[in-house]
């Protein structure tokens, strides 16, 4: 986000946690304060003398403790535009996700479609856009952003960077489809991700007030996705299909590993049988009439680029 605002000439803020990898935003020229979502006080000088909050500070995981996702991704998110507000900034964009919408029954899913997220992360988002919302009349200029999954060069440790790498490397998570593949998930590449919300930054008569869904184009199937994946990788795709009680007792042991050893994974999660076996469809419409948002990476190119990214940092 700091390099999509840097480069089109906006001065850029970023408020950091001490102890933060900075480095990236230090090579930019990037102005760096100390803050905390958690931390009311700390907001108070992060929020002076800027004119609009892009907040991204989030508890980003599927398998989290919920009073964790309370405090930072709910409370947090009050906390920012309460102190935001005190110094008279009323111009608030708000990374929310297309997990606060969840599974689709009657896809593709667009901003009217009812709620029904199905991880606490997704409630937690939920519940941040309606504290957001809560502001609005109290004056805040509000904007509401829902990405789809998130991926491409210097994306690590979430559900798009487990599900490549995994698939570069032959794991076994990888090795077989749930089902019969067919169901669909949507995905944007992060330069997309940014043009989207620099376009919500730079036309607040039209977007002010308004959610919008980001995202891709369209949606792929889990066989598309892995029939691109196996072209860019040189690795055979998978052709067993199993039914969804097998792939969670397969899965269970290695579950039951990682939780002792207090790591995660999204592929080797039992409740990631029903995540990869349901609808997450989500329609552009919107936010491409309204602002004029077109993605320019399809999924190939976008894949092929991170691709080569992961290998060149040894990830691959």
């Amino acid at each position: 986000m700091a390099e999509g605002l840097v480069g089109r000439g906006h001065e850029a803020v970023a408020m950091s946690r001490k102890g933060s990898n900075t480095s990236l935003l230090r090579d930019l020229g990037v102005e760096l304060i100390h803050g905390d979502v958690t931390d009311a006080p700390s907001l108070v000088c992060a929020t002076k003398d800027v004119d609009s909050i892009i907040h991204l500070a989030a508890y980003y995981t599927f398998f989290g403790r919920k009073d964790i996702y309370e405090r930072v991704n709910v409370e947090g998110t009050r906390n920012l535009i309460s102190s935001a507000m005190e110094n008279g900034v009323t111009r608030f964009i708000h990374c929310s996700s297309t997990e606060a919408i969840g599974p689709v029954e009657n896809p593709p899913g667009n901003e009217l479609t009812p709620p029904r997220p199905a991880y606490d992360y997704g409630r937690s988002k939920l519940a941040s856009e309606r504290v957001v919302e809560s502001y609005g009349s109290l004056g805040l200029d509000y904007t509401i952003m829902r990405p789809s999954g998130i991926y491409g060069p210097r994306n690590i440790d979430d559900v798009a960077f487990w599900t490549i790498v995994s698939y570069a490397k032959n794991a076994l998570g990888t090795r077989f489809y749930i089902g019969p593949g067919e169901s669909h998930v949507q995905f944007c590449h992060v330069n997309d991700i940014v043009e989207g919300f620099m376009l919500a930054l730079e036309k607040p008569e039209l977007s002010s007030g308004r959610t919008y869904i980001i995202s891709d184009e369209r949606a792929y199937t889990y066989r598309e996705v892995y029939a691109l994946l196996s072209e860019i990788t040189g690795r055979k795709g998978p052709s067993l299909h199993l039914p969804k009680a097998i792939a969670k007792a397969m899965i269970l042991p290695i579950e039951s590993y990682y939780r002792l050893a207090r790591k995660s994974n999204f592929l080797y999660c039992t409740s990631t049988v029903e995540a990869v076996t349901s609808e997450r469809s989500y329609c552009i419409d919107r936010i491409r009439d309204e602002l004029g948002f077109r993605p320019r990476y399809d999924l190939r190119t976008g894949l092929a680029e991170t691709v080569e990214w992961y290998k060149d940092n040894g990830y691959i």
